[in-house]
């Protein structure tokens, strides 16, 4: 643990947030809990733009938040150091969440842990499973490959543009600093599916039709779920978003009313692999093609 700054301590009574990741997510939680009164704690490897937020009563810099096995060991350390029990964690990381996932018995000897079990979360975390997840459900999206050999990138050509993505996002992310890249060359697929296969292992290297449209056809619906029926929801319609294609961020968004959107999401908490409790989050995009 390198660094820590206190601005009027967290309370050693009541029962806050410990928000493991303070970029614009955990700068999100801080300020819905805080205005509510809760204390709020901030942990992260990196400086967050959360470490500014007024309702931000401590943040703590810690050396790194990626291997699991040391995520767990830091994030109980620093709860029991700052008298944390009973805390609720919020990951705001999907490294984070999986760590939390499989070490969840063990931080729940000390803190709130709502992140769910493994053999749930690997279905969201994994988007291999999530598009075996989606066909088994009956949910429409993009055709995806995975091949064994690069020389079955030629049975792709007919279907360019493609897209080059990760089943996990973070081994990726973190190499290339991007969540996808576009192909609409034969070269540009061969030149990227090798970039990919550099970075992470063949297995992990989805290649995926492009559906058309910017931001502003793609939505987001955000639900808090218990027993696997949603509690509380919301979509919101991304108008701008950073990179345009393949964004890592929202710049710009707004809610909207679409039932056909939420119709098809609320199928996740009905399959059994994702039937819990807890937040859910799934992105779609509207196509004006046939599916």
């Amino acid at each position: 643990m390198t660094a820590s700054r206190t601005r009027n301590g967290p309370g050693r009574e009541q029962v806050g947030a410990l928000i493991v990741g303070g970029d614009h997510p955990g700068l999100a939680v801080a300020r819905s809990l805080g205005r509510r009164g809760v204390p709020v704690c901030v942990i992260d490897d990196l400086p967050c733009v959360s470490s500014f937020s007024r309702y931000v009563a401590r943040v703590v810099r810690v050396k790194e938040l990626r291997d699991e096995p040391k995520t767990v060991k830091t994030i109980l350390e620093a709860g029991k150091r700052l008298n944390l029990k009973n805390w609720i964690l919020y990951p705001t990381r999907d490294e984070t969440v999986a760590a939390f996932s499989r070490y969840r018995n063990e931080l729940q000897e000390f803190f709130t842990v709502p992140t769910g079990d493994w053999e749930s979360i690997e279905w969201a975390w994994d988007k291999k499973k999530t598009y075996e997840l989606c066909e088994y459900l009956g949910i429409p999206c993009p055709k995806t490959f995975t091949i064994v050999n690069p020389d079955e990138l030629q049975t792709l050509y007919p279907k360019l543009p493609l897209a080059i993505k990760p089943a996990i996002k973070e081994n990726f992310f973190y190499a290339t600093g991007a969540k996808a890249w576009r192909a609409d060359t034969a070269e540009a697929l061969n030149a990227l599916y090798e970039k990919a296969r550099a970075q992470i292992r063949k297995e992990e290297i989805l290649i995926q039709e492009i559906i058309p449209g910017d931001g502003c056809e793609q939505y987001s619906y955000c639900a808090f779920v218990r027993n696997g029926e949603p509690h509380s929801t919301l979509v919101a319609r991304r108008a701008r978003q950073h990179p345009r294609e393949f964004g890592r961020a929202a710049t710009y968004v707004e809610t909207v009313a679409l039932p056909a959107i939420e119709e098809l999401s609320e199928r996740f908490p009905e399959g059994d692999p994702l039937s819990r409790s807890g937040r859910d989050r799934v992105q779609a995009r509207s196509s004006r093609r046939p599916i």
